[in-house]
């Protein structure tokens, strides 16, 4: 009895042990299950200072999917109601303070094809929560035939939660292509801030202007734009023909310096060069810089092409003006913050013929689109009614 039970154990034993053996090698036989990782999130060595990545997403929308075309079916002008009047100077200067007086105007709200609301307002500004438009616009119906406008610079400056938009489209001058809703939304350009360009500034020829490539403008410390500070920005200037003038004086600047002075490095030196050049004297140049701010888009775009140089554009994640309207790529040039050290060697690089038919196409687009006030409320409304293409015959 004794040897039966001793038996017995070391049967279980080899059975187990068979049982293991044969489940350890059935297991590494088995073929490797590929766990695919989560998508990597966007990183670039700069990524600290390019704060625009983080920009607001929108609901996903589409002209098929969030419009109502019947509401335009029977017009025969691109009719639109608006809430409120833009604000010319709060926070920011705009050229849509003609609207209200336009013919696309009308204050009739059921013959209107567009519902614009003007976001800019000292009101949304100074407010802690952002408007409600659900009980804030009367038509509002979940934002349909809505268009949002927006001179801000951050989305959250004057404008709703992304996600509380509804069926909205958005037209602004701080678009994302990383957030862009093609043929939905639309980018828009800021105003110039200086308007008093010598007539023969524009005339000039391309190598026969006194300076090769010029900027004049705030080095910004710290957040959006700090790439204005960074060595490969300024080192740019040799004095000669390239000038790169900026100063350390802003608002944002000097309350940060007031924690934080060793951020100022250098700004004494920068403020020197800076107070020896004109800004209209430098738009003497062939090329002139377009750094992106506080946001991607800048003052200097417009201001540049008034004056007949071509914009040399630095700024990631940005949708370009008046896109479906404005072939950029034979205008403008448009570097990323981690490029700038190319900007000059593209610039020297490029023929007499290339660079004569960049300055052509820019001086054309600027008088058909950008020229004055009017004219970029124009461009405005015919980049809205161009998403009805081939939809509404009498549009």
């Amino acid at each position: 009895m004794l040897f039966d039970q001793r038996h017995l154990v070391r049967l279980d034993l080899f059975f187990f042990l068979a049982f293991l053996s044969t489940a350890l090698f059935l297991l590494l036989a088995m073929p490797k299950c590929e766990i695919n990782p989560p998508p990597p999130r966007h990183h670039h060595p700069s990524s600290n200072s390019r704060h625009w990545d983080s920009a607001s997403a929108f609901p996903r929308c589409s002209m098929d999917l969030c419009f109502n075309f019947t509401r335009c079916h029977s017009s025969q002008q691109l009719l639109v109601y608006s809430y409120n009047s833009p604000q010319p100077e709060q926070p920011k200067p705009t050229y849509m303070h003609q609207f209200p007086s336009s013919i696309w105007h009308t204050s009739d709200p059921q013959k209107a094809c567009l519902f614009f609301y003007f976001s800019d307002s000292q009101a949304n500004t100074d407010a802690w929560i952002k408007p409600k438009l659900s009980s804030l616009l009367p038509h509002w119906n979940n934002g349909l035939n809505h268009v949002i406008i927006s001179f801000a610079d951050r989305w959250s400056d004057t404008n709703p939660p992304p996600q509380s938009i509804g069926m909205a489209s958005i037209l602004a001058t701080h678009l994302h292509t990383i957030t862009y809703r093609s043929h939905f939304d639309i980018s828009i350009p800021l105003p110039r801030l200086n308007l008093d360009m010598p007539p023969l500034l524009k005339s000039l020829e391309p190598f026969e202007r006194k300076y090769f490539l010029t900027f004049k403008g705030t080095r910004y410390l710290s957040r959006e734009g700090n790439f204005r500070s960074s060595a490969k920005f300024r080192s740019m200037h040799n004095g000669v023909d390239v000038i790169v003038a900026t100063t350390c004086k802003h608002e944002t600047n000097d309350k940060l310096l007031k924690w934080q002075p060793w951020l100022g490095s250098n700004c004494n030196e920068d403020q020197a060069v800076f107070d020896s050049y004109d800004f209209v004297e430098l738009l003497n140049s062939t090329f002139g810089l377009a750094p992106a701010g506080r946001s991607p888009a800048s003052y200097r775009m417009l201001e540049v092409l008034s004056a007949g140089v071509i914009p040399v554009l630095i700024a990631d994640n940005y949708v370009r003006p008046f896109n479906t309207l404005i072939q950029w790529q034979h205008c403008l040039l448009q570097f990323s913050t981690s490029e700038m050290h190319l900007i000059l060697p593209t610039l020297r690089a490029m023929s007499r013929v290339e660079v004569e038919a960049r300055q052509r196409y820019c001086q054309q687009v600027f008088d058909k689109f950008l020229k004055d006030d009017n004219i970029l409320m124009n461009s405005v409304m015919r980049s809205l009614r161009d998403r009805f293409v081939g939809r509404l015959p009498n549009l």
